[in-house]
């Protein structure tokens, strides 16, 4: 630890009390601070024993507010994984909303093209697309394009 400057923990814990953070995240973050990786680590290592830093309280607080924006389970999957959480925590994560991702898929649709059934397959393409992008499954996707909503 360099003289004059504040623990890595510290810092650590000041990163947190603003928002949730992955435990990858938080190191990469503090690397790019000026600590070193071991001082980083050792950081993480002790906000996690002390609970300010668990990765399955940023997942469910990033599937929480990615659900909210209207994004699919595939596409939150793939940022939580980006971000250093693991599969099962992932997994856990995203248990809550199982089941409920063909109706979020339908609302996405409606919200962004209205509540008319695409009549052509260019059209119903384009909203699969755009659903796609979002990052709902196949299956969600076909049952927000052709199903017949009321």
């Amino acid at each position: 630890m360099n003289a004059g400057r504040e623990p890595a923990s510290r810092y650590g814990l000041a990163l947190l009390a603003r928002r949730d953070y992955s435990r990858q995240e938080l190191i990469e973050r503090l690397c790019r601070r000026g600590y070193s990786a071991a001082e980083a680590a050792d950081a993480a290592a002790e906000l996690a024993a002390s609970r300010a830093l668990s990765d399955e309280r940023y997942a469910a607080e990033r599937v929480r507010g990615r659900v909210a924006q209207g994004v699919g389970p595939v596409r939150i999957m793939v940022e939580l994984r980006a971000k250093g959480v693991s599969a099962e925590i992932i997994a856990a994560a995203l248990a809550p909303e199982e089941g409920a991702w063909a109706a979020r898929a339908a609302a996405a649709r409606t919200k962004r093209f209205g509540m008319a059934i695409p009549e052509d397959r260019r059209e119903r393409a384009r909203q699969a697309r755009f659903l796609q992008a979002r990052g709902f499954r196949h299956e969600d996707i076909i049952f927000a394009v052709d199903a017949q909503q009321d």
